[in-house]
């Protein structure tokens, strides 16, 4: 039976329809709901991509080449090349601008050139400036190229990657390997690399050099070849011991070099790791070591005849020490050895007779403390001194003069260090040389020089000397005669003051001229000398010549011996008498001038000189005699009328003078001869000195006065010129009275007045006494000239020449006075 359908039914049944409906809407769903789901899943993955990518340093790209160049770039290209995200569309140019300068050119000629080929992979690296912090990025493009069917391309898809870590890494080990190699070749050793296969990968020039083949024959070279025959058994086996071993091994063994010599080489190999701590091979370096394995065989035959050569070297060091104490034994030098502490070590006999002394006496004393020196004063300091400087590694040279138990004598002095074969200073040898007789000599030249100017000189002073007397002679005959008007007396009485002063001046020049003494070297005025010098050779010359003096500054003065000065220009003015024959003119100028001109092969000199020139118009100088006139004994002239000595003396002076002589000639119209001398300051003395002698004479105030006079005469004179200066006077005629007198009454007189040569004990010796015996006395001396004040001086004593004025006695005698009683007060 069919059941019966109602209306109510069929309003609750669906139609087919709205179940299709509801079907769809559900399939919907699900079909939306797996779209999100991959979508939240396609948006993980490309997070996760993106953050790999990061990570890596890739970045995306893709360029449409349909149209021109449209890009698009990941935000991960972005951060890569440093642009903003808007910079995702960027164009052509953006991306060439971008590239670095010295890549860009080839980089983008590279990129054309795959588009136009027919490939479909695009790479390429270089260099880019980011433009949001200015590095410099180091980019790899990997990218595939898609083309159409006529192999046009349309579409380029890559990535980005930043390679500047691995870029800078693989310079680093480039320049490591650089290093290496500069390294290696640079080393004067052979050096080498071998693999596991014991092959060598490098290998640095001097092993090239060893073997005098190319580099890539050299590495491949196999040793066996140019190793010694007898060598080669014991290497082979060491060498594979050694590498089995897996330890640092050293062989020995002859090899032949590319010159065919044999040579011994020391080599040795270390192993090799990488960074997993695999074994891949060896390194190893090789040193010559012929010269010391030569060497060694040699020490091994002088091992076998040591003994005997002992004995031989230790005979001849005997025979050796013998001969040199004999040679230091027979010297006629001072010569000794002292130690770091200046202790004396040793002196040779020479030095011991000098002091008259043992070597027992003087041996571990220092040095400066020895009898040599501690006779005079200051000399002990002087040496220690020099010994000072000898520990500074320097030479001392000294010119000395000791008081010695055998007299005193003069020496040429030296001490040097002595030093080991380290140079390091363990000592000092000191050495002098007695120059008493060649001083002595030398003075003798110089003297017999000043002899033979004075022999020319004799008449013409003779002559000077006759025309003063002859005026003194006058005028006292005329003094006589009792009509004489008082006016005319006067006047008589003056021109015998003045002949004195006159004569007086002329025997002043001529014995300082001819005194014999040392070397006083001292500050004169030059103009002043050369006039006084020009007086004293007038009538040496004759009447004929004609004396012309030309002094261009009155101030120039020099530091000299005055009276070798005075020689050289006497000896220069009788040369040039005779080259004019008695006539002509003789020209002596003295200037001021800038240095030394360039003479005998010596350099110009630089500084502040004055020239003495002395011009003739005689003969002059033949050309081929210009180099030879100042040697010693050269002249030209006929045999006695000439030693020789004179300009041999002048020469020398000039030298000892730290200046130099010049001499310029012309045959037939004369010669002209320069000496240059050393400017100095003008004294201030000179012009004290001036001011006091134009005082006039004061009075003795009753000041006690002891004169000591062996002349009855001048002592009479003396007391009476005393007396009428104020002066309270007592004589005596000789030292010893004088000395009586003091020690009765140290208090009995105020000043000693003494002449100098008196019969036994002379003045100077008397004034050294009472300086001795009774300090702040005072002693003036007097003399006309004496050896005794020429070679000492006067000491410090006042001085009078004879003969003296009444206003000059009178300032020394008020001066001596004046400087006793500032002491006392």
């Amino acid at each position: 039976m069919r059941p019966r359908i109602t209306t109510a039914d069929t309003l609750n049944d669906p139609l087919p329809e709205t179940i299709a409906a509801e079907r769809l809407r559900q399939h919907l769903e699900e079909i939306a709901r797996e779209r999100d789901e991959a979508y939240r899943a396609l948006q993980e993955r490309e997070a996760e991509l993106a953050r790999i990518q990061r990570i890596g340093k890739v970045g995306g790209l893709e360029v449409d080449l349909r149209e021109g160049f449209k890009n698009r770039r990941s935000p991960e290209y972005l951060i890569i090349h440093g642009l903003p995200p808007e910079a995702a569309d960027e164009t052509h140019e953006d991306w060439v601008s971008r590239i670095h300068p010295d890549d860009r050119d080839a980089t983008v000629k590279h990129f054309f050139d795959a588009l136009a080929a027919t490939g479909g992979d695009y790479t390429a690296e270089y260099r880019i400036i980011r433009p949001s912090d200015g590095q410099t990025r180091w980019i790899r493009v990997v990218a595939k190229i898609e083309r159409d069917h006529d192999n046009r391309a349309i579409r380029l898809v890559g990535a980005h990657i930043d390679i500047t870590d691995q870029m800078l890494a693989r310079e680093t080990l480039r320049e490591s390997e650089e290093r290496f190699r500069l390294i290696a070749d640079s080393a004067p050793v052979p050096i080498w690399v071998t693999k596991l296969d014991r092959t060598r990968s490098f290998a640095n020039q001097a092993y090239v050099d060893f073997l005098g083949l190319p580099y890539e024959q050299a590495i491949a070279f196999d040793w066996r070849k140019v190793l010694h025959p007898d060598d080669l058994p014991h290497v082979l086996q060491q060498s594979v011991q050694g590498e089995a071993s897996l330890k640092p091994f050293v062989l020995e063994a002859r090899y032949k070099n590319a010159s065919g010599e044999w040579r011994w080489l020391r080599s040795e190999s270390q192993p090799r790791w990488d960074p997993t701590g695999k074994h891949i091979g060896f390194i190893g370096v090789a040193h010559d070591i012929t010269a010391a394995k030569q060497a060694e065989i040699e020490l091994r035959k002088l091992n076998e005849t040591l003994e005997e050569r002992i004995v031989e070297r230790t005979a001849e060091l005997e025979s050796n020490e013998a001969r040199l104490r004999a040679i230091l034994e027979t010297s006629n030098q001072y010569q000794g050895l002292i130690n770091l502490k200046g202790e004396l070590l040793y002196a040779n006999k020479t030095a011991l007779d000098g002091i008259k002394a043992s070597s027992a006496e003087v041996i571990g004393k220092p040095f400066w403390d020895t009898p040599w020196f501690t006779g005079t004063e200051g000399m002990s300091a002087t040496v220690r001194e020099a010994f000072n400087t000898v520990l500074k590694g320097e030479a001392v040279r000294l010119e000395m003069r000791l008081r010695l138990p055998i007299g005193e004598r003069d020496f040429e002095f030296s001490i040097r260090p002595v030093l080991d074969r380290h140079g390091n200073i363990t000592g000092a040898v000191p050495e002098a040389v007695d120059v008493t007789e060649r001083r002595r000599g030398e003075e003798a030249l110089r003297q017999s020089q000043k002899m033979e100017a004075i022999g020319q000189l004799t008449g013409g002073v003779a002559h000077d000397f006759n025309n003063l007397l002859t005026i003194i002679r006058s005028a006292t005959d005329f003094l006589r005669r009792r009509e004489l008007p008082e006016e005319r007396r006067r006047r008589y009485v003056d021109a015998i003051s003045d002949t004195v002063e006159r004569a007086s001046k002329l025997t002043a020049q001529l014995l300082a001229f001819a005194r014999r003494q040392p070397l006083k070297p001292q500050i004169f005025n030059v103009g002043s000398q050369v006039e006084g010098v020009a007086q004293l050779v007038r009538p040496l010359v004759g009447g004929r010549i004609e004396i012309v003096v030309e002094i261009d500054d009155a101030d120039c003065f020099t530091v000299a011996d005055v009276a070798q000065f005075e020689t050289a220009l006497i000896n220069l003015a009788i040369n040039a008498r005779d080259a004019m024959n008695d006539e002509g003119r003789l020209t002596i100028s003295v200037r001021k001038v800038q240095g030394i001109p360039t003479l005998r092969a010596q350099s110009a000199r630089s500084g502040d000189y004055v020239a003495i020139s002395i011009a003739d118009t005689g003969s002059g100088i033949a050309p081929e005699n210009i180099d030879a006139i100042f040697e010693p004994f050269f002249t030209t002239k006929e045999v006695g009328k000439g030693t020789g000595l004179g300009l041999s003396q002048a020469f020398g002076f000039a030298k000892q003078s730290e200046g130099d002589i010049a001499v310029t000639s012309t045959p037939g119209q004369g010669a002209t001869f320069t000496i240059y001398l050393p400017q100095a300051q003008s004294p201030s003395a000179e012009r004290e000195a001036s001011s006091l002698t134009s005082e006039g004479a004061t009075t003795g105030r009753g000041y006690r006065v002891l004169v000591v006079e062996d002349n009855d005469d001048v002592g009479q004179f003396s007391t009476e010129l005393l007396e009428d200066l104020g002066y309270v006077t007592r004589r005596v005629a000789n030292a010893n009275a004088a000395l009586a007198i003091l020690g009765e009454n140290e208090f009995a007189v105020d000043l000693i007045f003494s002449d100098v040569i008196m019969p036994g004990m002379n003045g100077v010796e008397l004034a050294g006494i009472i300086r001795e015996r009774y300090p702040g006395l005072p002693v003036v001396l007097t003399s006309g000239y004496s050896n005794v004040l020429a070679e000492n001086a006067h000491r410090g004593f006042e001085l009078i020449q004879k003969p003296y004025s009444v206003e000059s006695l009178s300032r020394i005698l008020r001066k001596a006075i004046t400087e006793k009683l500032s002491v006392a007060r």
